[in-house]
């Protein structure tokens, strides 16, 4: 028979965890999945230290500037370069030069057609980036571009039949490389990532959208101190 004491334990240690919860976070973050993610991290803080990047001056630095932030950043960034770096064994063999084409090719295949600007966009690209990637898929024949019927200025691509034969004969591959790049986490911790990556994605587009000329003193002024 389990004891009634131990039987109620855990609920016991979950409201204690509620209860740091709701100290630690504004009232409006107080959701189910910043919970999750709460409750994930807690208790391995520090578990997994970084690996070492820098040298003897490195606690000099780490002194100079705030630890955890910098950190984020740069994991983040070596995200990204690992992601490519699979995309790129994907694509060695396929007439897609990069990662970014198929994303482009992915994201049309989910609309009839978009203004080049708006698919630039969605893709988090500057014009400049964004239209040399839309002139490369434009000489392949992955995509057609033709005047938007409301607006003459405006110039609308879609994805033409060649463009999809191309995506789906990397299809497979390429969620292989999803697959991979979310290693060794397991499905709650997917779940926690993909929520704070979530919240981090909005928090940036709109600067994007909206604030790009914008000095990043100022960004911070307005986005980060209220």
């Amino acid at each position: 028979m389990v004891n009634s004491h131990s039987k109620y334990q855990l609920i016991k240690h979950l409201i204690d965890k509620v209860a740091q919860f709701e100290e630690s976070v504004p009232a409006e973050e107080m959701t189910m999945a910043a919970f999750v993610s709460y409750l994930n991290n807690i208790d391995q803080d520090g578990a997994l230290p970084m690996r070492k990047l820098g040298g003897e001056l490195e606690d000099n630095m780490q002194r100079a500037g705030n630890e955890q932030d910098m950190q984020i950043a740069i994991l983040v960034t070596f995200m990204n370069r690992y992601a490519k770096l699979y995309a790129k064994k994907v694509l060695q063999n396929s007439p897609l030069s990069t990662a970014d084409e198929f994303s482009y090719l992915i994201v049309l295949l989910t609309h009839s057609s978009l203004s080049k600007t708006e698919l630039i966009h969605k893709n988090v690209h500057e014009k400049t980036t964004g239209m040399e990637i839309l002139k490369r898929l434009l000489k392949q024949g992955y995509i057609r571009q033709f005047d938007d019927a409301e607006d003459k200025r405006t110039q609308r691509v879609a994805i033409t039949e060649a463009g999809k034969g191309v995506l789906f004969s990397v299809l497979g591959q390429m969620g292989d490389v999803t697959k991979i790049v979310t290693g060794n986490l397991t499905p709650l911790e997917k779940n926690s990532l993909a929520y704070l990556l979530r919240k981090l994605d909005h928090f940036h587009f709109d600067i994007f959208m909206n604030e790009r000329q914008t000095p990043l003193e100022e960004i911070i002024r307005k986005k980060m101190n209220g």
